[in-house]
């Protein structure tokens, strides 16, 4: 299905102060919708692989999605008895796109063209098993400074590293229950990732294994997605506390309020020098410049609940929705 054009009102916060919402009129600002083939589908993480095209898991039906960048998208089953929820995507250097298998505890990897090519077990499980989840819990997955696949490990209290050969490490999360959710590789040359139950942010140092912890204001924020952002910083979204976070290489922490219930999500670094999320309870895609202005834009679809965010081709923002889509930002300035 083509992709459908959405033109969205925009409300400015200033985060300076308390001030009443305003239009922007600088600019113009299309979200670009489009609902994957199939129903009741979920999509959550996305990526953009190494053939141009944006790459989608889908946590319903058990399924990969590929959309071309007009809108073309092809559903790719994964085999498997066991295959469950599958939620963080990577596209890794050999080529290949790399994904998180939660029931069966493993990272999987499929190629451009469509085939399942790996199935590698994690050798943790989850340090308090319960009946919905007794493997290690495999989240956030990204390519590390040395090239190899990195990922976080919610139930198991770990962050996993995989080879391209399929060789696991481990590193135990210092703080207990941590439950480590988003994973980035950082311009410190180390990963860093986010601690969804700690109210943390932590480095892992590639050279040596060693984690290091930076507490943030509120215990209960529950960090989620973490990105890389045009300044150079590492911003992430705070899920329980309704703030857009941003830290440091050397662990200055700066938090940014939303609005009540955004409960933003996805992130990520767009080409236009600003930090875009997914505010998943209002249904809007926001933005944040680097001084801390937000801006707010209204999704067309009903009930969308925007989930993950990626930067794709040209810088451009993509993301996914609850409502069976996947959508992306385009904007063009008009000077007024």
């Amino acid at each position: 299905m083509p992709f459908r054009r959405a033109h969205a009102a925009i409300v400015v916060l200033a985060l300076t102060g308390v001030v009443a919402p305003t239009y922007a009129k600088a600019e113009s600002i299309s979200l670009v919708e489009t609902s994957l083939p199939g129903e009741g589908q979920r999509p959550q993480g996305v990526v953009l692989g190494p053939d141009g095209n944006m790459w989608v898991t889908e946590v319903i039906k058990h399924q990969i999605f590929r959309v071309t960048p007009e809108g073309t998208a092809t559903a790719f089953r994964v085999p498997g008895d066991k295959v469950g929820v599958l939620q963080g995507i990577t596209a890794g250097p050999d080529g290949n796109l790399w994904f998180t298998s939660r029931e069966e505890n493993a990272i999987r990897r499929i190629s451009p063209k469509g085939e399942f090519n790996g199935m590698f077990v994690i050798p943790s499980q989850a340090t308090t098993p319960t009946k919905f989840n007794t493997g290690s819990w495999p989240r956030g997955i990204t390519v590390g400074p040395d090239g190899q696949i990195w990922f976080a490990e919610m139930a198991a209290n770990k962050i996993g590293r995989i080879t391209l050969t399929g060789e696991f490490k481990e590193f135990d999360i210092p703080t207990e229950n941590a439950q480590a959710y988003g994973v980035v590789s950082a311009p410190d040359g180390n990963l860093w990732f986010t601690e969804s139950n700690a109210g943390k942010i932590g480095r892992l140092e590639i050279r040596t294994g060693k984690i290091t912890e930076f507490a943030l204001s509120n215990p209960q924020s529950r960090p989620r997605d973490i990105t890389v952002g045009p300044d150079g910083h590492l911003w992430f979204s705070l899920n329980g506390s309704d703030q857009i976070g941003r830290i440091s290489m050397s662990g200055e922490i700066k938090e940014f309020p939303l609005p009540a219930d955004t409960k933003p999500i996805g992130i990520a670094s767009g080409g236009d020098g600003n930090v875009w999320f997914t505010a998943f309870k209002p249904h809007k895609i926001g933005r944040i410049t680097p001084a801390g202005v937000v801006s707010f834009f209204d999704l067309k679809t009903e009930n969308a609940q925007p989930f993950g965010m990626t930067t794709g081709p040209n810088g451009t923002i993509w993301f996914t929705s609850q409502a069976n889509q996947v959508g992306r930002v385009e904007q063009s300035a008009q000077r007024k």
